[in-house]
C-alpha cells in the first residue's frame, strides 16, 4: 500500500531512491480518500503547504498526515498499525526558551521563536519521525472520531493559550501584507478583521462612508439651502458612487459636496458646504459628520493610547508598568538578544544601535539622550520646571534639557503652553505644514489635487474637528483596501487607526502623533494615500502608502510621490525614509529610485523612531533641495 511504503521509507531516514515516486503516490491516495491540501501563509509572509483530513484537521507535513492517516484505517479495522522499523536517526526539535528582561543588562526579548515548519516535508518528517509528539494526549473524549479527538482538544487549548497571551508573542503579528484584489484562502483569517466599507468595488468619497455607516440611506434626498428653515436651492439626491445627482435637470449627472454648493450658489463659496446640505429629516450634513466622529470615538473608547494633547510635552518617569520594557527591537521590530534603555521602556539589538557588547554602567537609547548634550539624565519631577527637565521638540521630537537651552541664549522660564519648537527650521517646517492642512493643492494631472490633512486637537468647533475625522476616515478605508489589517500585539489595536488618528504612547515606536495623512484626491474621493512625519529637516518618514485598486497601474503612485518630493524640498528635508514589502522593493529602487539603507545609513539617524515592519526592507531617497522653502 502506498501510505505504508512511504511511512516505512522515512522511519529508515528518508533516503535512498524511490523517494519522489513514493511521495507522489502517497498524495494521490490522500486525495482519493477525501484529503485536500492547500497553502497557508505563516506570519514572515511565506507560504507553506498544509495537509487537511475530511473532517477539518489540518498537518504540517505529509509524514505526519500519512500516519493520522493509517492510524484511523486500522482503528476502523481493529487491526494494530504496524511498527516501522525506526532504525535512521530522527531530529527532534526543541523549544526555545525565553528568559526574563533586566533592566540594565543585555536580555532576550521574547522575540519570535525558531521556525521550525519552514523546511520541506522530508525535513519535517524526519523531526515528527525521530522525536516525541509536542504534548501527551488527553483522555478527554469529543464528539469527534477517535482518531482525532486528542488533535482536537490540542488545537482548542493552543488557541486558547494564544489568544490569553497575544500580547507576550510580538513577532506574531508585525508583518506588512499587500492585500490581494481578489482575496485568496490565504486572507481568510484576516478579512474577518476588515469592514465591509473597505471592499475595492465601493468609493472613498464622505458620503459614501455616511451611507456605509447607516447614518445616511441609499439614494437619500439632499438639498442646499442657505439658512436651516429656508427654502432649498437645489434638490440631489446621493448615487452610489457617493456622490450627488442634481434633480434641477441641468444635465450633469455627478457633483461632489464642494462642486454641488458652488452649482447652488452660482460660484464657489469660502462657507463649508456641509452646514448648508441638509437630509430629509433636516438635519445637515455637518450634523452628519459629527455623528460619526462620535459614533467613533464610542467604539474606540477603550483605546489603550491618549489621543494627542495640544501642549508642549515635558518628558515624565516610567511607571511600574512601563518597567519591563519592550518586547522588540524599536529599529528593525524584530525580537531575540536585546538591551533595555536605562530611561525609557524601548529594547534595541546591539547591532541596531552600533554596539558590540553590552555597555558597563548605565546606557540611553539615542532618542532619550539631548540633542545638545548627548546626556539622558532627567529630573521626571511632575510639578516642577527645572535645569534637568526634558522637553521635547513638536516637529523633529529631539529632547533637550531646560538648561541646555537656557545656556543658548533662549528664555525658557516656564513649561509652554501650545507647542515646543527646537529651532528655526522646526518653526518654519511646522507652521507650512500647519498651513497646508485641509487645503488642496492642484497638480499636473487635471481634476486631481494633492492633499495634506491630520488630527488636530487644538480647541475648534465641533463641526470642523468632524469634517477633518471624515476625511481621515476616508484615508483609514484606503490603507484597509491596500493592506491586510495588522494588529500590533502590544496594544491589541489596529496600526493603520493608531497611525492616521495620531494615537500617542508611552513607547515611542508607537507614538504617532507626529503623523500627517497625505493624499491624491480626484472629485471628492481619495484615491492614493500615504502616511508622513518629517523630522525637521533631517529626514521624513512615508511607512504606508496605497492606491486604490480601481485606480492603479494609472500613475497616481507617482503623482503622489512627485508633489510630496517636492514639497519636503520646498521644506529643506534631506532624505524621504520608507519600509518596502519584499513584493515592491524592486519598483521602489527601480521606478521611483529609492535605495537600500546600508546600516551606516540607519545609524546616522538613529536618533528619531523610524516605523518599521518584519519583514520590509528599509530604503531611503535624498531630497532635491533647489527649491527654497516658501516662507
Amino acid at each position: 500500500m502506498a501510505i505504508e511504503e512511504y511511512i516505512g521509507y522515512m522511519s529508515r531516514g528518508g533516503r535512498g531512491p524511490g523517494g519522489d515516486e513514493l511521495r507522489r503516490k502517497a498524495k494521490e491516495h490522500l486525495l482519493s480518500s477525501g484529503w485536500t491540501f492547500h497553502m497557508k501563509r505563516k506570519y514572515d509572509g511565506r507560504q507553506e503547504l498544509r495537509y487537511m483530513a475530511p473532517h477539518g484537521a489540518s498537518y504540517i507535513s505529509l509524514i505526519v498526515a500519512c500516519k493520522k492517516y493509517q492510524q484511523f484505517s486500522c482503528s476502523s479495522t481493529g487491526r494494530r498499525p504496524p511498527r516501522p522499523n525506526r532504525s535512521g536517526k530522527g531530529a527532534a526539535a526543541s523549544p526555545v526558551k525565553s528568559t526574563g528582561k533586566k533592566r540594565g543588562r543585555a536580555v532576550n526579548g521574547g522575540g519570535k521563536e525558531a521556525d521550525l515548519n519552514a523546511g520541506s516535508d522530508e525535513e519535517c518528517s524526519t523531526a515528527a519521525a525521530g522525536g516525541p509528539p509536542s504534548a501527551p494526549r488527553t483522555k478527554k473524549r469529543r464528539r469527534v472520531s477517535a482518531l482525532y479527538a486528542g488533535d482536537a482538544l490540542r488545537k482548542s487549548a493552543a488557541a486558547k493559550k494564544k489568544k490569553a497571551s497575544a500580547s507576550a508573542s510580538p513577532a506574531a503579528s508585525r508583518v506588512l501584507q499587500p492585500r490581494p484584489k481578489d482575496g485568496g484562502k490565504t486572507q481568510v483569517a484576516a478579512a474577518a478583521l476588515v469592514p465591509s466599507v473597505c471592499q475595492p468595488s465601493r468609493a472613498r468619497t464622505i458620503l459614501a462612508v455616511l451611507v456605509e455607516k447607516n447614518i445616511l440611506r441609499p439614494a437619500a434626498k439632499l438639498s442646499y439651502r442657505r439658512t436651516t428653515r429656508g427654502p432649498a436651492v437645489k434638490q440631489g439626491t446621493v448615487t452610489g458612487d457617493g456622490h450627488i445627482r442634481c434633480l434641477c435637470g441641468c444635465g450633469r449627472t455627478a457633483f461632489t459636496v464642494a462642486e454641488f454648493a458652488a452649482h447652488a450658489n452660482g460660484a464657489a463659496t469660502a462657507e463649508r458646504a456641509s452646514a448648508r446640505l441638509f437630509v430629509g429629516d433636516r438635519r445637515s450634513l455637518s450634523q452628519c459628520l459629527v455623528q460619526l466622529m462620535r459614533a467613533d470615538g464610542r467604539k474606540n473608547r477603550g483605546s489603550p493610547a491618549p489621543s494627542p494633547s495640544p501642549g508642549a510635552r515635558v518628558k515624565r518617569k516610567c511607571t511600574a508598568e512601563q518597567e519591563d520594557g519592550d518586547g522588540v527591537c524599536s529599529v528593525c521590530a524584530d525580537g531575540g538578544e536585546m538591551l533595555l534603555c536605562d530611561c525609557c521602556p524601548s529594547a534595541f539589538h546591539h547591532g541596531c544601535v552600533g554596539l558590540d557588547a553590552t555597555p558597563q554602567g548605565e546606557w540611553f537609547c539615542p532618542p532619550c539622550r539631548c540633542a545638545i548634550c548627548d546626556s539622558g539624565e532627567f529630573e521626571p519631577a511632575p510639578d516642577e520646571f527645572t535645569d534637568k527637565t526634558v522637553i521635547c521638540c513638536d516637529q523633529c521630537e529631539r529632547e533637550y534639557h531646560v538648561s541646555c537651552i537656557r545656556s543658548r541664549g533662549d528664555q525658557l522660564e516656564c513649561c509652554p503652553q501650545g507647542p515646543w519648537l527646537c529651532s528655526q527650521d522646526c518653526s518654519n517646517i511646522f507652521r507650512r505644514l500647519q498651513g497646508l492642512v485641509g487645503r488642496s493643492i492642484p497638480t499636473s494631472v487635471e481634476g486631481l489635487s494633492f492633499t495634506l490633512f491630520r488630527s488636530s486637537k487644538l480647541p475648534e468647533e465641533e463641526a470642523m474637528a468632524a469634517e477633518e475625522h471624515g476625511k481621515l476616515r476616508m484615508a483609514f478605508d484606503v490603507l484597509h483596501e491596500c493592506f491586510v489589517t495588522l494588529i500590533e500585539p502590544q496594544t491589541q489595536s489596529d496600526l493603520s487607526h493608531d497611525i492616521v488618528f495620531n494615537r500617542e504612547s508611552w513607547l515611542r515606536r508607537l507614538n504617532f502623533r507626529g503623523f500627517y495623512v497625505v493624499g491624491i484626491e480626484k472629485g471628492g474621493e481619495l484615491i492614493t494615500v500615504g502616511t508622513l512625519r518629517v523630522y525637521g529637516d533631517k529626514v521624513a518618514e512615508l511607512p504606508l502608502v496605497g492606491t486604490r485598486f480601481a485606480h492603479r497601474r494609472q500613475g497616481m503612485c507617482h503623482l503622489l510621490m512627485n508633489n510630496l518630493e517636492k514639497l519636503l524640498g520646498e521644506l529643506g528635508v534631506e532624505r524621504l525614509v520608507l519600509p518596502a514589502v519584499p513584493e515592491l522593493l524592486q519598483t521602489w529602487t527601480e521606478s521611483f529610485g529609492f535605495q537600500v539603507m546600508s546600516q551606516s545609513n540607519k545609524l546616522e539617524i538613529a536618533e528619531h523612531t523610524i516605523l518599521c515592519f518584519q519583514g520590509t526592507t528599509m530604503c531611503h531617497k535624498f531630497i532635491n533641495k533647489a527649491v527654497a522653502p516658501r516662507r
